[in-house]
């Protein structure tokens, strides 16, 4: 994390929004509409994905990827007027949300202006052609910031959506891009709003490595936290997917978690996205067990960082939103019963030792559970995660006696130190 980033920024949850299929109507409008309702969950961080004019040339699907941009200084039509937009932030802002932009600067669409105006701008290929680094990013052009009139470019585009209200950057896949960039246009952005947030897609570690073998440029988490507040969890995803898949047991991940602790800042920040545009439904990765996905939902509120929710996930589906054309989320199959165990675990997310604690640990008690534990002074915080539904008791350093599970608020009864498994999370704090 940054030297300067706020510590309290662990107490926030991300709720992501994809305008285009969050609503019927796909607008700015329809996500103002839902504001009310947003609000009431009681999350912090409204991210949109990006709100620019999407690229036709080599468009993908029939809508093409909101990762194509081909202006970024306008509004994708689609969506609404630049007026929608203020509408938007006004909006988020009355009711005490952030508003945080998705932005693409590793590439832009294959028919961007400056392809034409800056092709000085773009990267080329060993054949001495415009192209791009990734095979599959069929519509898009690498940009290349060896071109330091880029980075002001860049920069003046940023401050112009600060300016507008935006409260902070998602950064699409910031390794690519120069960490010695970042840290400017952080400072820059500092002059505007000292607490603007900054959020890197950082990239599975399998996947650095393939860039840095391949000779280009590919910052680690441990670079970019010089200028980013959150780093996402992908430097550990490779675990979680390989679990999943049941390649290899939880144990691994559990060690992965525990290193976190060991090699960042001692109050790194991370964004617990283990469901997102990108990234399957934890319904999709449990097989529909209802059970399995709640107690993964509620690691991601009990691990370090900031929670992450992909708007839908109040449904309980395990069908991930199509990125390249119309597939709105079909809210009249939310959950009542999953909506306000949400709530009561954004509610734990604001407690005070979630960001004030001098203990936290992920224990591995042989089980496939994920045990996590804050602690500070005589308050203790405890998250138990039976994510693979196993039966069994585990210990706990809590008196004997009853206890409110603040998941679910029943009664939990913990005996000379340990405490019989549930299919629901358990969570305790005294």
């Amino acid at each position: 994390m940054a030297k300067d980033t706020l510590k309290s920024l662990s107490h926030q949850v991300i709720y992501q929004v994809y305008p285009r299929n969050h609503s019927n109507a796909g607008t700015f409008a329809g996500v103002v509409a839902d504001m009310d309702r947003i609000k009431d969950l009681g999350v912090d961080i409204l991210y949109l994905l990006p709100i620019h004019p999407i690229g036709e040339t080599a468009r993908k699907g029939t809508l093409g990827s909101p990762y194509s941009i081909q202006d970024y200084r306008a509004i994708n039509p689609e969506l609404g007027s630049i007026d929608d937009f203020k509408l938007l932030i006004e909006e988020a802002h009355k009711r005490g949300l952030k508003v945080m932009m998705d932005l693409v600067m590793n590439h832009t669409s294959r028919d961007h202006a400056w392809i034409q105006t800056h092709p000085e701008y773009y990267y080329l290929n060993k054949e001495g052609k415009m192209g791009n680094k990734v095979g599959d990013w069929s519509d898009i052009q690498d940009l290349d910031y060896d071109h330091l009139p880029l980075w002001d470019e860049m920069i003046d585009m940023l401050k112009d959506w600060v300016k507008l209200g935006v409260d902070g950057f998602r950064c699409d896949v910031a390794p690519f891009v120069p960490v010695d960039f970042w840290i400017k246009a952080r400072n820059e952005i500092k002059k505007l709003n000292p607490n603007h947030i900054w959020l890197a897609e950082s990239v599975h570690k399998e996947f650095l490595r393939h860039m840095r073998d391949e000779g280009f440029l590919c910052h680690s988490d441990s670079e970019m936290y010089a200028a980013f507040d959150v780093c996402y969890d992908y430097d550990i995803f490779q675990e979680v997917e390989d679990y999943f898949k049941g390649k290899k047991p939880l144990s691994v991940f559990i060690d992965r978690l525990q290193l976190q602790d060991m090699i960042y800042p001692v109050n790194y920040l991370k964004a617990r996205a283990y469901e997102n545009h990108d990234v399957q439904r934890l319904m999709n990765h449990t097989k529909n067990d209802i059970f399995k996905t709640k107690n993964w939902v509620a690691a991601i509120f009990g691990l370090k960082g900031l929670a992450f929710l992909y708007a839908g996930i109040e449904t309980l589906t395990d069908r991930l939103p199509n990125l390249f054309d119309k597939d709105p989320v079909d809210w009249t199959k939310t959950d009542p019963e999953f909506t306000e165990q949400l709530k009561n675990l954004i509610k734990i997310k604001k407690l005070p030792i979630m960001s004030e604690c001098k203990k936290y640990r992920v224990i591995d008690d042989g089980l496939d559970i994920l045990h996590i534990e804050y602690h500070r002074d005589d308050e203790s915080l405890i998250f138990i995660c039976n994510v693979n539904q196993a039966r069994d008791d585990i210990r706990i350093d809590f008196p004997s006696g009853e206890y409110t599970n603040l998941f679910d608020g029943k009664t939990v009864r913990v005996d000379e130190g340990f405490v019989r498994l549930s299919k629901n999370p358990i969570i305790l704090h005294i």
